[in-house]
């Protein structure tokens, strides 16, 4: 679990929360959906660094922290970041907001193993309190999250810890008082040696039918989360989220040949959350039903 806790209810005084990923073994982020009407905000120093992405709607937003004002004229993919403990004593929207991802990290978004990646001292690290900017992956890594909120995919709490680890390092590097250049994370020392990718494989086999998360791989192989993360694509050719999908799926339709299993047992073996959940992983990569694919081993 993440031990995040939002503050939606406390800021969004006009609005109506939609969706949110509490009780979610997620780890790192915390999500939420939410449609706001026009109207003022509630006064709030944040516990959390908060990311709001604009879905749908289109406004004008004047809002003030940090002794900045800000106003923007928002259409869809407009990014706020509002960093925790800057407090925010001014927010209005003029507008309706149909809807917009919020997406909660740490206070310090990079835990402190990555931060000496960075050679940096967690101490100090600051986010900027900016807002009405346009940035293609931050919008990219909303809606990729706005999807798991509403249609869970397999391997969907490693794909969002993946996605929490990227978001982070990117606001460090982009969104913070870090020099750009110096902000970079240092090269994998090249691809991961095969006695460590063996470990992790073999561990991902022997465990397909439990959540996998990458702080967990990355134990595996005695890496930070965020080194391996990079140091195993660079291997395998792809992200441990999707190696994780692959061999789900993989061994899905070895038992669904093999004629001996329920929908459910396989569901429950391959790590599904359940027969349904399977269903539709398992249409959405092959174009088939389960039951279609196993028929055509008859």
């Amino acid at each position: 679990m993440s031990g995040l806790l939002g503050h939606g209810d406390e800021k969004y005084t006009t609005g109506v929360c939609l969706a949110s990923s509490h009780g979610r073994a997620w780890d790192g982020l915390l999500a939420e959906r939410w449609r706001h009407r026009p109207g003022d905000l509630a006064e709030i120093e944040p516990r959390e660094t908060e990311v709001v992405v604009l879905i749908d709607g289109r406004l004008n937003v004047r809002r003030r922290g940090d002794g900045r004002l800000q106003q923007t004229t928002a259409v869809p993919g407009t990014v706020w970041l509002c960093p925790a403990g800057i407090r925010e004593d001014m927010i209005r929207l003029h507008g309706e907001i149909s809807e917009s991802v919020h997406l909660y990290l740490p206070a310090v978004p990079l835990d402190t193993t990555a931060l000496t990646e960075f050679d940096r001292d967690p101490a100090n690290v600051r986010l900027q309190y900016d807002g009405g900017f346009h940035d293609p992956l931050i919008e990219q890594i909303a809606r990729a999250v706005r999807a798991e909120l509403s249609d869970p995919a397999p391997a969907s709490g490693l794909l969002i810890e993946s996605l929490s680890a990227t978001l982070a390092a990117y606001l460090l590097r982009h969104h913070s008082n870090l020099d750009p250049a110096a902000a970079r994370l240092p090269r994998a020392d090249g691809a991961l040696d095969l006695r460590r990718l063996n470990r992790v494989k073999d561990y991902v086999a022997a465990n397909l039918a439990d959540e996998l998360g990458l702080r967990e791989l990355a134990g595996i192989a005695c890496l930070s989360h965020h080194h391996f993360a990079r140091a195993f694509k660079a291997a395998v050719g792809e992200t441990p989220h999707r190696y994780v999908v692959a061999q789900r799926l993989q061994r899905a339709r070895a038992m669904l040949w093999a004629r001996e299993y329920s929908l459910s047992e396989i569901a429950a073996a391959c790590g599904f959350a359940d027969q349904a959940h399977f269903g539709r992983s398992f249409k959405r990569a092959t174009g088939l039903s389960p039951g279609a694919y196993r028929a055509l081993s008859i």
